[in-house]
């Protein structure tokens, strides 16, 4: 089997039969409005991709840094894709709507043959709900992972975005086999600390610091429990472009030095580790790697990161060129109150109450000045316009959002969760604690929930 790197979680895995599998493709043009790949592909890899003929694809979930609609267009639609079987139908809808019909669920940890490939297959659902571990109380499928047993004996574990903690790395050891290759993940893909509004720059800083120190933590025992011959670090790989081109300094993402340095303090081997650039392959038969001459920015450092991503300052959101009808006044109270509504439905099925309120804060695009606060309570059916944020003692999450940000979040031309991650959202928080579940239901506050 041999494994090509492209970009973020994207890889070429040709297996020992012949046969490939495109992985996660996004790999041309930016996603989450703010995303670039880093480090970039050359122009020669990126006409090479475009004209691959894979024989499937794996698509983990549905976040536009995996299901990429500008980079699965080079791709032919009968084009099988391989998915979990999902509790949501929104991944196949998502795939659908791009065009793909021939999609093949499977089973979620259960081992079975991928037809005509000459290997068989394990998915695996959610992990943990978050990269802290904690299980979500949200009933609602999204990340998966794959486990590929070739034809040649070599087992491949492909983590992508799910949130693998160490007593998840021992099981898939125990009952699956420490695999040849792992590809784990090592970085948060959240808002913060970029979008955090209320954090000057030092505390940006230190809670990066503390975020990469965890995550690498994390990565490395991961690595020790699962017991791979060679590990890659995948995914989360981008930098912030357009307006928000300036927060990439605050990145949580580590670097290879780091990564390195958590090994060798987890006790497991440093030489395990294999960070790939765009266009390298390792091959599993004798775990070595074919280099891409012209891949650049090996061994890149926060400032090339950062340097980077400020050359992408004139890249402009793609929700930024949306316009509100002219001449229409759209009726935000009435808006906001049928979202509230929808949501409040989705949460009283869920099962869900958080002793919170969430203020949108919204704000008119160009001049940045206040339109009118809005407040949804988390536990209870209150919903409503208010003037100010009250002293009240309640926990409380605040997003400042455009108004045209917050018509395409309305109307489902934009997603919540995609949205955090652009760091285009401004957050703050009382006290100042993650509850992700609030997070992750607030994506029902829509018109079409």
């Amino acid at each position: 089997m041999k494994i090509r790197y492209i970009a973020n979680a994207c890889f070429v895995i040709t297996l020992a039969s012949g046969k490939t599998i495109l992985t996660d493709p996004w790999f041309e043009g930016p996603c989450q409005q703010t995303w670039w790949n880093f480090p970039p592909l050359d122009r020669d890899l990126l006409a090479e991709v475009t004209a691959l003929k894979p024989d499937y694809l794996y698509v983990s979930h549905l976040h536009h840094d995996h299901l990429h609609p500008r980079s699965l267009a080079h791709f032919d639609p009968a084009t099988p894709v391989v998915i979990g079987r999902m509790n949501t139908p929104n991944l196949a809808s998502a795939l659908k709507a791009a065009g793909f019909r021939h999609l093949r669920p499977f089973d979620f940890e259960t081992r079975a043959p991928l037809p005509d490939a000459g290997c068989d297959l394990v998915l695996f659902r959610d992990f943990h709900g978050n990269t802290l571990g904690d299980d979500s109380a949200l009933d609602y499928d999204l990340d998966t992972s794959i486990y590929l047993f070739d034809g040649d004996g070599t087992r491949v574990f492909n983590a992508v975005d799910n949130t693998i903690r160490p007593e998840d790395a021992t099981r898939i050891a125990e009952q699956y086999g420490p695999p040849d290759v792992a590809m784990l993940p090592y970085a948060s893909a959240s808002l913060y600390p970029m979008a955090m509004s209320d954090y000057d720059d030092d505390q940006k800083a230190a809670a990066r610091d503390r975020i990469r120190a965890r995550t690498s933590a994390n990565f490395a025992e991961v690595c020790r429990r699962l017991n791979p011959g060679r590990v890659i670090p995948a995914g989360g790989e981008y930098v912030l472009g357009g307006s928000v081109a300036e927060l990439s300094r605050f990145l949580p993402q580590p670097l290879e030095t780091e990564l390195r340095a958590a090994l060798d303090a987890a006790g497991a081997k440093a030489e395990t580790l294999v960070k790939l650039y765009p266009g390298d392959e390792l091959d599993s038969a004798d775990l070595s790697v074919a280099r891409n001459p012209k891949a650049g920015m090996r061994g890149f450092t926060d400032a090339d990161r950062a340097t980077y991503a400020m050359s992408l300052t004139a890249e402009r959101e793609t929700y930024a060129q949306v316009e509100l009808p002219a001449g229409l006044e759209f009726e935000w109270s009435r808006a906001m109150g049928r979202a509230a509504r929808n949501y409040q439905e989705r949460r009283r099925k869920l099962g869900l109450s958080i002793e919170m309120d969430v203020y949108i804060e919204a704000v008119s695009y160009a001049a940045r000045e206040q339109m009118f606060l809005f407040k949804l309570a988390l536990d209870s059916e209150a919903f409503g316009l208010c003037g100010a944020i009250p002293h009240d003692g309640r926990k409380r999450l605040v997003y400042q959002i455009d108004e045209r940000m917050l018509f395409c979040l309305l109307t489902g031309l934009l997603s919540w969760n995609a949205m955090e991650a652009s760091a285009l959202l401004k957050v703050r928080r009382e006290p100042d604690v993650y509850e992700h579940d609030a997070h992750r239901s607030i994506v029902h506050f829509t018109l079409l929930s």
